[in-house]
């Protein structure tokens, strides 16, 4: 199968641009991947690459003409990052070119499991682990190291999803990746995962435009059962008056909620939890529910 890379840089105020892109993509998306290329710390920008499949290059083109994101070739994106990362290993990683084995063992002795905490780099913590070549001792420090790596994840994540809907869009997908790893389901971190969960819905309330997110997170079935409820409860506090009627700066979320709701799942997740909720919650659930059924069926 032939497939076509296609880059745009995205600027800091671009994050809606970005956002309605992607969901214009939505009939083609089995067609693509995207990978983010961060411009660093200096970078008033970020990178997004696509991996186009060939049948569907004409529609991702046609698509991307419709908005006035900026093209920019591989060649462009390894100069700006040239000029913000110091490191020749670090700039060759990030380029994807070929690193001297002085490099890399270089970076393999700067980096330790300590390191990986503070970054928050659990992932290389769950590789370690799981990887059986590597001595016992070591890969038992990094299981005893991963909660709180995790831990720092969530919070890095968090923290720069508040700053700016452009960041927040790629928090909101880190912390749904935490919240539904099941290796870290597999080692029962449940508690710090569903604070993941929490700190995504937290995410979602910050910003007016983000209320569709919340279904997209109740939908999840890989999401811990109550999450799910929570982001559809504060769904329901944040869009509708009562079980008929919306608010009306809410009016595209309540489109895409009453188009793309699993109540079937959401009924699942609601018996799992209900004890776990409030009475108020439950009203408030009942009512979303109420509403969407009202509206299924053509009101």
């Amino acid at each position: 199968m032939e497939f076509k890379k296609i880059s745009i840089e995205l600027f800091e105020d671009e994050a809606a641009k970005l956002k309605s892109f992607l969901v214009s993509l939505s009939d083609i998306r089995n067609s693509i991947s995207v990978k983010k290329m961060e411009g660093g710390n200096e970078s008033k920008s970020d990178f997004y690459i696509f991996t186009v499949e060939m049948d569907a290059l004409k529609e991702f083109v046609v698509k991307l003409s419709r908005t006035d994101l900026k093209i920019i070739t591989q060649e462009e994106i390894n100069e700006k990052l040239k000029s913000t990362i110091k490191s020749n290993a670090a700039y060759s990683s990030a380029t994807n070119s070929d690193i001297s084995p002085a490099e890399l063992k270089a970076l393999k002795k700067v980096k330790t499991i300590e390191d990986f905490i503070k970054n928050g780099e659990y992932k290389v913590l769950l590789d370690i682990i799981k990887d059986i070549r590597l001595e016992q001792n070591k890969r038992n420090r990094a299981e005893t190291a991963l909660p709180a790596a995790v831990k720092r994840a969530i919070e890095i994540n968090y923290e720069e999803g508040l700053q700016s809907k452009r960041r927040a869009f790629i928090s909101l997908e880190e912390l749904t990746e935490i919240c539904t790893n099941s290796q870290l389901k597999n080692l029962r971190l449940n508690h710090i995962i569903e604070n993941a969960g929490y700190k995504a819905i937290e995410i979602c309330i910050n910003y007016n435009d983000f209320a569709d997110e919340l279904i997209k997170i109740a939908n999840n079935i890989k999401m811990p059962n109550i999450i799910s409820m929570k982001a559809v409860i504060k769904f329901s506090e944040i869009t509708l008056r009562d079980d008929r009627n919306f608010k009306s700066d809410f009016e595209a979320d309540i489109v895409y909620a009453v188009k793309n709701t699993n109540l079937r799942w959401l009924n699942i997740a609601f018996d799992s939890v209900e004890e776990e909720i409030t009475n108020e919650e439950k009203e408030q659930f009942n009512k979303f529910m109420s509403f969407i059924k009202f509206k299924k069926l053509g009101n």
